[in-house]
């Protein structure tokens, strides 16, 4: 009997033993990064020049303002125009029946402010707007990772629109048809500009 328990003893030894062999100890670390949200907009040109008819304020030919959009995530993204004047920046683009127009300005012989204000009123006169000079917007087309199409935000004077992740190219052209009631022989000679802005932040 004695030799039976002490076999017994030994065999539940062994295989408590065993057991601790067996066991396995272990532990986890994650590795994890975080991406940030990320645009990029990048204007394909700096500056285009144009030449305007002395005769009839026409260009000759049409603006083509290309931008690049990198994202890896949806943006919203706001387009706006501004033109100097003797009292600083003043917003570019304003619509008239309908159509969507930019307003060029002299950079030697600024306009006054008044003039940006003539003109944004749709019933312009001339001779009341020396030196700004505007040009009605065709379009601005996108193509790429485009979520949703631009809209002219009458309120703001800005277009808007939304862009999935990745590469999106957004197309505005001007005509060069100048605006008649804008353009006069009290418009001096000079480099007329506007400044297109492309910005994931709005006014």
């Amino acid at each position: 009997m004695r030799k039976t328990t002490k076999l017994l003893a030994s065999l539940f030894t062994l295989s408590t033993a065993c057991l601790c062999v067996q066991a396995e100890t272990f532990d986890t670390q994650i590795l994890r990064a975080t991406l940030p949200a990320y645009v990029d907009i990048k204007a394909e040109t700096d500056v285009q020049t144009k030449t305007i008819d002395p005769a009839t304020g026409a260009l000759d030919s049409g603006f083509s303002s290309v931008f690049t959009i990198q994202a890896n995530d949806k943006v919203d993204l706001y387009l706006t125009a501004k033109a100097d004047t003797q009292n600083g920046f003043d917003k570019a683009f304003f619509k008239k029946n309908g159509i969507v127009y930019v307003i060029l300005t002299n950079t030697g012989k600024k306009p006054a402010a008044s003039a940006i204000a003539d003109i944004r009123t749709g019933t312009a006169i001339p001779s009341n707007n020396a030196n700004a000079i505007a040009y009605p917007v065709t379009g601005v087309n996108i193509s790429g990772a485009t979520s949703v199409e631009p809209q002219y935000n009458d309120g703001k004077d800005q277009y808007e629109f939304s862009v999935n992740p990745g590469v999106t190219m957004a197309t505005t052209t001007v005509s060069p048809a100048v605006d008649s009631t804008t353009y006069s022989f009290d418009d001096n000679a000079g480099t007329y500009e506007a400044h297109i802005t492309l910005t994931d932040t709005t006014t």
